[in-house]
Formats: C-alpha cells, structure tokens, sequence
C-alpha cells in the first residue's frame, strides 16, 4: 500500500534531522584530535560530515517534491561525488565570503551570469542528474555535441574530491609500489576550510527546514539553483519508476 503523503513528508522530515545531528555529532567528537598533527583524521571526518549534510538536503529536495524518491536517488544519498557534487550546489546557494574581496568576486559573478547559473553550478547540476541519476537509471546519451562540463567541477563526478579525502585517511602507492602520498600532506589550513563548511552545510540545511527558504541568505541564488533542479528532475525519464 502506498504511504500517505503527510507520512512521508514526516519520515523525510526525521531523516533530515538525523542527518544534522549527524554532521553536528561528527564535527564535536573532531575537537578531541584538534591538536594533533597531521590534521588529516580530522579533515576526513569533516568531510564526512558535509556529506552527512548534503544527504540532508537531497532528502529536503524530496521533501518538497524537486526530486522523486526513486532507486536512482537513494542510491545518491549513498554514493560519495554525487553528495560532493550537491556539495557545490550548497557551496554557491550559501555565498560565504571572509573579506570584502570575496564578496566582491560572488557579486561579479552574479552580475556575470544574470538569470543563469554561472558554468560551475550548472555543470554540477547536469553531471548528477545526467551522469549520475540517469546512468543509475539506465539511460544512456547520444548528445548532438558532447557537453562542456566545468572542469573542476567534472574532476568532482570523476572521484578528485573523494580521493583527497582518502589521502586524509590512508597512504596511497603509486605504480612502482612507491609510497605515492600520505596523512601528512594534509595542512592545518585545509582541515579549517573543510571544518568551517561543514558547519556552514549544517547550518544552511538546518535553516531551510526549521525557518524555511524565506531565510536563505543568497534567495536568488537559492532560487535559480531549484528551479534547474526542479526542470532536470522533473522531466518524465527521472520520474519514472517513483516509489519503487
């Protein structure tokens, strides 16, 4: 039997929450090993921990009906690039900035890319929905001209992200059986920066389901990167199967 909406709706609600208190739990027990050097365990769970968010915040997605709760979706809330590359979506949506300098260089991209999402955002939107969701699903592409993805942001689908966490955890051997990286190429500043945005992926997520979208500091941005969501996902191939 089908479960009623309002149930539903409140089971994602739950899930949501436990996600947050997820990411807030994994991101207190990291104080315990402040201190030490390397960083590096601490940036992995960091790591984890804006995963933990950005799971969140897919299952809000759900919530409000932009994506279907299909097979293809859950398997994104398991699968590591497709919650880093929702991890740019939240990144750009927040629009955190230190000084000046960098309020300055969001605001030109804004004007630079008017209505549009700038390149990076809506490459990452398209690489989950088409190379993540869809090849999930099945689907295969015959593209009159292959799509020209951000770079960066396609180095995130093809696992660069995911492997620099792994480096933060485990020493890697290169070809010759050479010691290719370890822990210790982790910096302090880098375990900073992936702390601080887990933090502000757990506030964000946390935001939305408690004040709702009204209170998005970046509305416009918040709003243009739904809207792509809602067109890809709610065409009728990512809709099919919904439930199952």
């Amino acid at each position: 039997m089908t479960q009623p909406r309002a149930s539903f709706e409140s089971d994602l609600l739950k899930s949501i929450k436990a996600c947050i208190a997820n990411c807030d739990r994994l991101l207190e027990e990291t104080y315990d090993i402040e201190f030490r050097r390397p960083s590096s365990t601490r940036m992995y769970i960091s790591m984890i921990a804006q995963e933990e968010a950005a799971k969140g915040f897919i299952l809000f997605l759900v919530r409000e009906d932009i994506m279907p709760f299909t097979s293809a979706i859950r398997r994104a809330i398991k699968d590591h690039t497709a919650k880093q590359l929702v991890g740019v979506l939240m990144d750009y949506m927040i629009m955190h900035w230190e000084d000046l300098a960098e309020l300055d260089a969001a605001l030109q991209v804004d004007i630079a890319s008017g209505e549009n999402l700038p390149v990076d955002i809506s490459s990452a939107v398209e690489l989950l929905c088409y190379e993540k969701i869809g090849k999930w699903m099945g689907h295969s592409w015959n593209w009159v001209e292959d799509p020209e993805y951000d770079k960066l942001v396609e180095k995130i689908a093809q696992g660069h992200i995911d492997r620099r966490k792994q480096d933060a955890l485990y020493v890697r051997i290169g070809r010759t059986g050479q010691v290719a990286s370890t822990p210790a190429v982790i910096s302090h500043e880098e375990t900073m920066a992936e702390f601080s945005r887990a933090n502000r992926y757990s506030n964000f997520v946390e935001r939305l389901i408690e004040e709702g979208p009204a209170k998005v500091a970046a509305r416009a941005r918040f709003d243009k990167v739904i809207e792509a969501l809602r067109l890809h996902f709610g065409t009728k191939w990512v809709r099919e199967g919904k439930g199952d």
